[in-house]
């Protein structure tokens, strides 16, 4: 998959045409997944490249709508899972005030028709484009005559009755049912850091974990005991990971801390990709040591139990 950040930088890619969707694709869950598949479907059919477009930042970031927006997955997770689909380009454009300005008719006729030649769109229920989000498969669909395009909606994906959708799996994630979460983005939640060292307490107690700075802007589960896998080194490990304040010891500032089970070497300054898979237990504020070792003693058990079916 090639991606583009410069809509400069297109060549003769595009000659013969391009399968397009285009969307925040924020976390890439279920519904999103039809999108891609279709995309990648219709341009094999056509003979043409498929290509994703997409923004960043996010839009609500730069209007000053949600300035403290969480993201469900960083630029490279949302690469590498849109990598997955077959897609054969992905267009990042970067989103500015003057892009939001840019009225729906020129987004079409500037983005989508003369730069990238689309000959098949393919559009969620709930997308816009443009000033004033006036673009959408309506306006798409209107103007198929003008540009000589096909034009297909792709209805909300239903769970539970539910329509699926990033807001759903953030509420989910936010009270921390990460079952819930999985069965809509299709896997278990990510989260990707680098080890930094901390106080170096839990080695005391046959505990020792790795402190991940998680990026600000990586939206995180509620704060509490999680079973997970540790991915470094090309290789999965089972472990737990603690989201919260540390209220046993100075309970200042939000932690996120894993101890890796049957491992002992150095992850300092590495990177590890932490994948939540159940919810244990809520933080709490432990009387003593020993009382937080037999406490994790009982987490570790449950954690292994847990992830041996998983």
């Amino acid at each position: 998959m090639k991606i583009i950040r410069s809509l400069e930088s297109i060549q003769n890619e595009f000659q013969t045409g391009s399968s397009l969707t285009l969307g925040n694709f924020d976390g890439i869950h279920v519904g999103h997944q039809t999108l891609l598949l279709r995309t990648v479907e219709k341009a094999k059919e056509l003979g043409i490249p498929s290509v994703v477009v997409t923004y960043y930042p996010n839009p609500s970031v730069v209007l000053g709508k949600k300035p403290n927006f969480k993201y469900l997955s960083s630029e490279r997770e949302k690469e590498e899972l849109i990598r997955g689909f077959g897609i054969d380009y992905l267009v990042v454009l970067d989103f500015t005030l003057e892009l939001s300005k840019m009225s729906a008719e020129d987004f079409l006729e500037k983005i989508m028709i003369q730069t990238l030649n689309t000959k098949h769109i393919v559009i969620g229920y709930n997308h816009f484009f443009g000033a004033e989000r006036r673009g959408d498969f309506h306006l798409l669909n209107s103007n198929k005559p003008k540009y000589g395009y096909a034009v297909e909606l792709k209805e909300a994906v239903l769970k539970k009755e539910s329509k699926i959708s990033s807001s759903l799996i953030r509420g989910f994630l936010e009270k921390g049912e990460m079952e819930e979460a999985k069965i809509l983005l299709g896997r278990n939640y990510h989260i990707t850091g680098i080890v930094f060292e901390g106080a170096k307490r839990g080695r005391t107690i046959g505990f020792p974990t790795a402190n991940i700075k998680v990026p600000e802007d990586k939206l995180l589960p509620a704060i509490g005991v999680y079973a997970c896998f540790a991915k470094f080194g090309g290789h999965d490990h089972k472990g737990m990971v603690n989201i919260g304040h540390n209220p046993t010891f100075d309970g200042l500032g939000l932690h996120v801390e894993v101890n890796v089970f049957d491992f002992d070497g150095d992850l300092y300054g590495k990177e590890v990709e932490l994948e939540i898979v159940h919810k244990i237990r809520d933080e709490k504020k432990f009387g003593g040591l020993d009382e937080l070792k037999e406490q994790l003693t009982k987490d570790k058990e449950e954690s292994v139990r847990i992830l041996n079916f998983n």
